[in-house]
């Protein structure tokens, strides 16, 4: 088997665990705080995360590194967290599909602040990537399931446009450090941050557990799918499998049709 089809393979199965892992997380956030839901899959997938980066050993930062990585830490918190909240209160299908598109941010900000030129086929890709938002955003026919009352487009817009700029921040430091050490790192700040926010507000508490089971199985295909991804890239080019690894709405928008009932309109299929 040839290294390209090993690395097709490796993030396409990225995409399916985070997209279960996303599909089980939105059942967490029902039940309890979204924030306390993401601090348990973060902790968990950190875990795993440490396990697969700590054994090849980390890589030294120097000052102006380490500010990068942990403004990557924070802006990808915040994506999660509006990703998380969107979860609890709009449609998967839609939410997940898309907080998916977030991959224009760092091709538009390549433009514009590194001068990078994207062929002509990228340009209209962007352009239907958009497109498919404002199709998306349209309820039309679409009836909520029940417990639903909105489609959660604030937060799934919010969420889109910060983990574009941790994507982006992250292509910054990865150029100057492993990603290894990026990942992990990043992983620590966001834990860090969330904790102890939770821990000064008195919302730090042990996991229901009726929920903890899913929470840990949650953080464990979070974890799994970032390694497949990053042996993805050992195995192929970052601009195949980056966009392999984000067709995750594949699997969320199918997991919410057979099993939550969620039925999106002929325009939102369409985006």
């Amino acid at each position: 088997m040839s290294s390209l089809v090993i690395g097709i393979i490796l993030g396409s199965l990225s995409a399916v665990c985070w997209g279960i892992s996303d599909f089980i997380a939105r059942g967490a956030t029902r039940r309890t705080d979204p924030a306390f839901t993401l601090l348990c899959v973060l902790t968990v997938g950190g875990v795993g995360i440490a396990g697969y980066a700590l054994p090849t050993g980390l890589s030294p930062m120097t000052p102006s590194d380490g500010v990068l990585v942990v403004a990557t830490g924070l802006l990808a918190l915040g994506g999660y967290l509006a990703l998380y909240h969107a979860f609890k209160v709009g449609l998967l299908s839609i939410v997940s599909s898309i907080a998916s598109c977030n991959s224009i941010i760092p091709v538009l900000l390549a433009l514009i602040v590194l001068g990078e030129r994207p062929l002509p086929w990228q340009y209209g890709g962007i352009v239907l990537v958009l497109v498919g938002v404002v199709f998306l955003s349209q309820q039309g026919g679409a009836k909520l399931p029940q417990g639903t009352h909105q489609l959660g487009l604030p937060p799934a817009l919010l969420s889109m446009v910060l983990f574009g700029l941790s994507l982006f921040c992250m292509k910054l430091a990865v150029d100057r450090i492993d990603p290894e050490t990026v990942a992990l790192t990043v992983r620590i700040v966001g834990v860090s941050a969330l904790g102890l926010w939770m821990a000064v507000t008195g919302k730090l508490r042990w996991p229901p557990k009726e929920i903890q089971r899913p929470l840990l199985a949650a953080g464990l295909l979070d974890a799994l799918a970032f390694i497949l991804f990053a042996e993805a890239l050992t195995h192929t080019m970052v601009s195949l499998v980056a966009p392999i690894s984000s067709t995750i709405p594949v699997v969320t928008v199918t997991l919410a049709w057979l099993i939550l009932k969620e039925r999106m309109s002929h325009l939102q299929w369409v985006g």
